[in-house]
C-alpha cells in the first residue's frame, strides 16, 4: 500500500457547485469566528459582515448582549444596515426600503401603513437571528438552527491554551489588518496546515525557527502546530512557536508578546478575504507592534503570491490531484479529510465529474 495520500481534486478549488455545497455543509453549519467583543462598547454599536456570501450584522443591545442577525429584512429581503459599522440610534434598526423597524433584539415593532400586530400574525415577526457565543473576547456565530454545543466546540482549544500556560487576558492592545487574494479559501488553508513550504517561501521563519523540527498534531477538528525556536531575540519573543488551527477557517498563532486571529473568509470560489486581529501585551509599544505586524504582513504577501500562482495552475486542466508528504503535510491531509466528510454527509453517493463525493 502506498504511504502517500492523494489531495482533493483540483476542481474542488474553483468549481462553483462545490463552493455552494461548502456554504451549506460547512459555513452554515459550523461555529465560525467572526469578530471581537471589544468592538462593541455601547448599546446600538453594530458591525456588518459577509461570511461565505451570507450578509450578517452584529449589534449590542440595551441589555449589553451582543446578538447576530442576517442582514435581511423579513419583508422583501432588503439589507438593514449598509455602513461597515456604526451606532443604531433610538435603539432600533430601520429598513431603508419600506421602513419596517426592529428593536435591538430583532423584534419587529413598526410597519408603515400596516397594523404591526396583524403583520406578526402572518410572518415570523422578527429578524433572522443567528446563534452567537463568546470565548475570551472572541465572537463565534453559527447559522445552523441546531448547532453542536459551543462548549463542545471550544473546550479542546481552551485546554490547549491552558496546557501552554497562555493567558488571553494578558493581551489588551488591539490592531487589525485585511487582505484579499485571488484564490480559493482551501488553497490558503492548505498552506496554513503545513510548514513544508516555510524553508523556501518564508526566509524569516527559517531564520527564527528550527523548521526541520516543525510538528503538527491533528486532534478533534483542530490542529496544534509547534516548533522549537532558533533566534530568541526577534519580534517573535522567546516563547516557543505555537500555532492553533480550528476547522474550518480559524488560525490562532500565539507568540510571547502577541497572539492574533486569522479568519479565512471565502468571497466566492476563486477569491478569499484574510482578516487579522492582533492582541498585544500592554508593555509592547507602538513601534514594536508595527514591527510585528509588518513581519506578519510580509509573510502574508509571500503566501498570497504563491497561493495565487497555485490557484491559476489548478484551473488550467493539467493537474487533477497530487500526493501529500506523510509527515510534513499531515495537517493538509487532515483538513482534506474534514472537507470530504462534510460534503459526503450532505451528498452521499453523488458522482461529480471524475470523482465521487
Amino acid at each position: 500500500m502506498s504511504p502517500f495520500t492523494k489531495t482533493i481534486p483540483a476542481s474542488w478549488y474553483y468549481d462553483p457547485h462545490i463552493y455552494e455545497m461548502e456554504r451549506k455543509s460547512i459555513f452554515s453549519s459550523e461555529w465560525i469566528y467572526i469578530g471581537e467583543e471589544n468592538d462593541f462598547k455601547n448599546s446600538g454599536d453594530y458591525i456588518k459582515y459577509e461570511m461565505a456570501g451570507y450578509p450578517l450584522f452584529l449589534v449590542k443591545g440595551e441589555d449589553n448582549l451582543i446578538r447576530g442577525f442576517h442582514n435581511v429584512c423579513i419583508h422583501r429581503a432588503a439589507p438593514l444596515v449598509s455602513e461597515k459599522k456604526g451606532n443604531l440610534k433610538n435603539s432600533s434598526v430601520t429598513c431603508r426600503y419600506h421602513g419596517w423597524t426592529y428593536d435591538l433584539k430583532g423584534t419587529l415593532n413598526h410597519t408603515p401603513f400596516l397594523e404591526t400586530s396583524d403583520v406578526k400574525k402572518n410572518c415570523q415577526g422578527s429578524l433572522f437571528e443567528v446563534k452567537l457565543a463568546q470565548f475570551n473576547g472572541l465572537i463565534f456565530i453559527n447559522l445552523n438552527e441546531n448547532p453542536i454545543d459551543f462548549n463542545e466546540f471550544i473546550n479542546p482549544l481552551d485546554h490547549e491554551l491552558n496546557h501552554a500556560k497562555y493567558n488571553f487576558n494578558e493581551y489588551t492592545n488591539y490592531e487589525s489588518m485585511e487582505h484579499e487574494g485571488n484564490f480559493n479559501w482551501k488553497t490558503w488553508q492548505d498552506g496554513f496546515q503545513e510548514c513544508y513550504h516555510c524553508m523556501t517561501i518564508h526566509p524569516i521563519f527559517n531564520k527564527n525557527f528550527q523548521l526541520r523540527k516543525y510538528n503538527i498534531e491533528n486532534k478533534d477538528r483542530y490542529s496544534v502546530h509547534s516548533c522549537e525556536r532558533k533566534d530568541i531575540t526577534s519580534s517573535f519573543g522567546e516563547f516557543e512557536g505555537l500555532w492553533l488551527w480550528h476547522y474550518p477557517n480559524l488560525g490562532l498563532p500565539c507568540y510571547q508578546n502577541c497572539f492574533y486571529t486569522l479568519q479565512v473568509n471565502p468571497i466566492n470560489s476563486r477569491k478569499t478575504k484574510l482578516s487579522y486581529r492582533f492582541r498585544f501585551k500592554s508593555h509592547v509599544n507602538e513601534i514594536e507592534r508595527k514591527e510585528f505586524i509588518k513581519t506578519i504582513e510580509k509573510i502574508t504577501f509571500e503566501d498570497i503570491m504563491i497561493c495565487e500562482q497555485v490557484q491559476k495552475n489548478l484551473e488550467v486542466g493539467i493537474y487533477n490531484e497530487g500526493i501529500l508528504h506523510p509527515e510534513r503535510e499531515n495537517g493538509v491531509e487532515y483538513f482534506h479529510s474534514l472537507i470530504k466528510k462534510a460534503l459526503a454527509d450532505q451528498n452521499k453517493g453523488i458522482h461529480y465529474g471524475k470523482n465521487t463525493i
